[in-house]
């Protein structure tokens, strides 16, 4: 069963509002990155980088805007945007592995998007072509892609299975009806048990779901419902999200009636009693927000200490560099973090002009990637051994003697270990803003 959950004061104060969001071991002060030594470090990155590879490719594109996204998006119905896309982003890819080099194996593949099988099935078997001419994907590579469980036929599953791909990711966020209606989704309990039979049948080696909480018109009971329908439809891994509504940055998101939003002590509630339903069937929890079926290989991985985690999310392998294609993308290369343009326009325009679309970057040093390979790991496997020297914080104050002043983390001479109590207080502290959650593993 889980703790009764007692918000730390900082957690409240900090719910919604990304800038109070506390690094475990303080802020990283690094050099901000240009496009030149961007480029740079990919000219020199065969001399030091890994030779496994992991690659994000960023599809951003949807038929509908739904008021729940947290990503930059754009809604199109003209095929030639998408062909666009895929010639500029076939450019970018070029641009990099001419200075990596070409053919690297790959221990990782994955489509987010937007809504990846939103293209076609020329467009998504051109896309694997692109891929196939400038890396190396084997039957050990791990591949997955985000899916609209509306937009799955029967054949698109088959030809994403032929594809190659072993996990497919549902974008489903809840069941009740009064929520999808809420965010402008739809999608029917019938239509996903069609779907995920179908899935099955193609030999999909993992299905996923997730699950948003803290949605317009949710309540404790249609949360409890949902999730009780989630577990009948029996995915391998459900994730969960906390949704907070961020006007600013997502202007659709004005759209959301305020008065309908759950409060905070809501989200707790909702999150404990989901993580209570999912652990009494043969889930476990996974890090801090997945939920694995207990022969799962990210149950089995957790189990033995080896849980890893990047942009893409958990895997059960250590997956290398990350690199990331598209608008928005993410890459962990080395010592840089880079982040590509975000508008679609301004991505287009760099490439175009034979430029690397880096929007943002920045240069961590040695010490500062340890901090935060420590606290990836923390996420992932609840526990540290290696820590001592990471605790510096510059004259900052010391997130960590604050986490284990509320009791979210022991430290003993040995190692600092997540509490049970602290599991769940730490995902609503860095689960309630979910892009920065993604993020920490990376930025």
């Amino acid at each position: 069963m889980s703790p009764l959950v007692k918000l730390p004061d900082y957690l409240a104060r900090s719910s919604g509002d990304l800038d109070q969001l506390p690094p475990l071991f303080g802020s990283v002060h690094a050099p901000g990155l240009t496009a030149g030594e961007y480029a740079d470090v990919l000219s020199s990155w065969s001399a030091t980088g890994s030779r496994n590879i992991a690659i994000h490719i960023r599809l951003p594109f949807c038929p509908s805007r739904c008021l729940s996204c947290d990503h930059h998006t754009t809604v199109t119905h003209n095929g030639d945007t998408i062909d666009d896309y895929l010639n500029c982003l076939e450019q970018e890819i070029e641009m990099v592995t001419d200075r990596i080099g070409r053919h690297l194996p790959l221990t990782q593949l994955h489509l987010g998007g937007g809504t990846p099988n939103y293209l076609s099935d020329t467009q998504l078997s051109r896309l694997m072509d692109i891929v196939d001419k400038h890396f190396g994907v084997s039957s050990e590579t791990e591949t997955s892609l985000e899916a609209s469980p509306k937009r799955c036929s029967p054949s698109q599953l088959a030809l994403l299975k032929g594809l190659g791909f072993k996990i497919i990711n549902f974008q489903v966020r809840d069941i009740d009806s009064a929520v999808q209606l809420a965010v402008g989704r739809s999608h029917s309990l019938p239509m996903l048990q069609d779907v995920l039979g179908s899935a099955r049948s193609e030999g999909f080696d993992t299905i996923g779901m997730d699950l948003v909480y803290g949605l317009p018109n949710q309540t404790l009971g249609s949360i409890q419902e949902t999730v009780g329908r989630m577990v009948e439809l029996a995915p391998e891994r459900i994730v969960c999200h906390a949704f907070s509504r961020r006007p600013d940055i997502f202007k659709h998101q004005r759209a959301i009636d305020t008065s309908s939003l759950p409060s905070l002590a809501d989200k707790v509630a909702m999150f404990n009693s989901a993580c209570e339903a999912m652990l009494e069937n043969d889930y476990d929890w996974v890090g801090l927000d997945c939920f694995a079926h207990r022969d799962d290989p990210l149950s089995i991985a957790r189990l033995d200490g080896k849980l890893h985690r990047n942009w893409v999310g958990y895997t059960a392998q250590h997956a290398g560099d990350l690199f990331g294609f598209g608008a928005d993308a993410i890459s962990q290369i080395g010592s840089a973090n880079v982040q590509n343009q975000v508008q679609l326009d301004d991505w287009r325009q760099s490439i175009q002009s034979g430029n690397l679309p880096l929007q943002s970057g920045m240069l961590v040093s040695e010490s500062e990637r340890r901090r935060r390979q420590a606290m990836n790991d923390l996420m992932c496997n609840l526990q540290l051994s290696d820590y001592r020297d990471l605790l510096e914080t510059n004259g900052e104050t010391n997130t960590l003697a604050e986490l284990e002043r509320d009791g979210l983390v022991q430290v003993t001479p040995e190692k600092i270990e997540v509490t049970e109590y602290g599991r769940f207080a730490l995902h609503q502290l860095w689960g309630d803003a979910s892009p920065h959650f993604r993020g920490l593993a990376v930025l």
